[in-house]
């Protein structure tokens, strides 16, 4: 089996990383959004191209997904997706793909898609075929039909497609692993979940080449890349194969008192399952309102000057703010534990640290912005976003047992590594 190390870019989704690769007949590179938060391969109609189209077999398939930011809908083909690095390739035929007919505006940023990671009971899909056969839609396909025969916003059309029956589509990953091309395993080596800003970014093209704008995504077996992590490997459970879900414990800020987790409502468990996921896609580390200001407290606690710094930051508003980073001491701030379920179910400390729970120049030189926030409506539930993948290696290890494991290894910052792909990495 293949295992290979992709760069990855945090440029083109306002700090979530993307990889780039290659669909259709005519290899075309797209960049997209790496989201262990959902399990969609999709790609925006802007970049398909006629000669990408002879490429794609039809199904009767259609997909819809809305997310905290954004949401699209479009028909689903089958296709050819290709990744590669240097001399090294990973192909495959058949891979099911879903190209938007309709997208809103924050859907993608500026990235070509989403390539989601996670499992197939996300990735459900809708068959049509009485709708196309009451059109008189030849062949009895939905792609390029709905490319020109729909006009409803996403929410309408959303409440449209529920008449028809649902399935699940297998995933691209697992088509890999089940294809026996890679291990079903991956893993992340990320530095950034906002883009480092330098008050040359504008005008000198090195600044696009800062090693903490990228990374590596790992395709199968990433513990054979030992020159990227160092033990301790910290290995924590997967509760449920939907999301990669785990047991959220308790929270502690420096040497205060742990805070305990809140649980997940009853009403909430079937479709959230736990009371915390681990999603890539997520640019914040996102926890429950009442959970954030007992944070904030402690944090003040810690020191009254930080009052003022954090003033600002409550609830997500999909918008970076930022404080003058002359007023920031990271020095001055403590690390941030968050106590999680181990596969023995023993807690297990995992550790954002003040630079990965503040980032620095951004959304601007010379600023920074706090990316702890709570999310209005969502339930009890943490979403443990970029800023706690940031401080690891991280494995998502879907092997082990029935669910999988996540496994946070000691990262080892390897510059020379990333800076060598960069040229790759953001070449469209």
């Amino acid at each position: 089996m293949k295992s290979i190390r992709i760069p990855i870019t945090n440029l083109y989704a306002e700090g979530g990383y993307c990889a780039r690769f290659l669909i259709g007949s005519d290899a075309t590179p797209v960049n997209l959004i790496l989201d262990t938060g959902s399990s969609t391969f999709v790609v925006s109609h802007k970049i398909i191209t006629i000669t990408s189209e002879l490429a794609f077999e039809g199904t009767t398939y259609v997909q819809d997904i809305q997310y905290g930011k954004g949401g699209w809908y479009g028909p689903v083909v089958h296709t050819h997706v290709g990744v590669k690095e240097l001399d090294e390739h990973i192909d495959l035929a058949g891979v099911a793909l879903a190209i938007t007919s309709k997208e809103e505006a924050a859907s993608f940023l500026n990235a070509d898609g989403i390539m989601g990671l996670a499992y197939t009971a996300l990735n459900h899909a809708y068959d049509i075929t009485s709708y196309l056969t009451e059109n008189k839609v030849d062949p009895c396909v939905s792609y390029p039909y709905l490319m020109t025969n729909c006009s409803e916003d996403v929410p309408e059309y959303t409440h449209f497609l529920h008449q028809y029956p649902r399935i699940d589509l297998i995933p691209y990953f697992s088509q890999l692993e089940e294809s026996g091309v890679v291990a079903d395993q991956f893993a992340l080596l990320t530095h950034r979940s906002s883009i480092y800003h330098t008050g040359e970014s504008n005008t000198d093209e090195l600044a696009h080449t800062h090693h903490l704008k990228h990374g590596l995504f790992v395709l199968g077996a990433p513990l054979k890349h030992d020159d990227l992590y160092q033990e301790p490997i910290l290995t924590v459970g997967v509760s449920h194969d939907k999301y990669y879900n785990v047991n959220v414990l308790s929270i502690q800020v420096g040497e205060s008192a742990e805070i305990p987790a809140p649980t997940l409502a009853e009403k909430h468990v079937k479709a959230y399952c736990t009371n915390g996921i681990v999603d890539s896609g997520a640019t914040a580390l996102v926890m429950p309102g009442e959970l954030l200001q007992q944070v904030k407290t402690q944090l003040i606690n810690h020191n009254a000057a930080f009052e003022k710094l954090l003033s600002p930051y409550n609830a997500f508003t999909g918008t970076e703010v930022g404080i003058p980073l002359s007023a920031l001491d990271l020095d001055q701030w403590p690390d941030i534990t968050l106590y999680l379920e181990g596969e023995r179910k023993q807690p297990v400390a995992v550790t954002l640290t003040p630079d990965t729970y503040w980032q620095v120049h951004s959304p601007q030189s010379d600023q920074a912005t706090f990316k702890l926030c709570s999310l209005p409506g969502w339930p009890n539930q943490l979403i443990l976003g970029l800023p706690l993948l940031n401080n690891y290696y991280t494995i998502f290890d879907r092997s082990e047992g029935n669910t999988g494991v996540i496994r946070f290894a000691k990262k080892v910052d390897v510059p020379e590594l990333v800076t060598s792909a960069i040229a790759d990495a953001i070449q469209r």
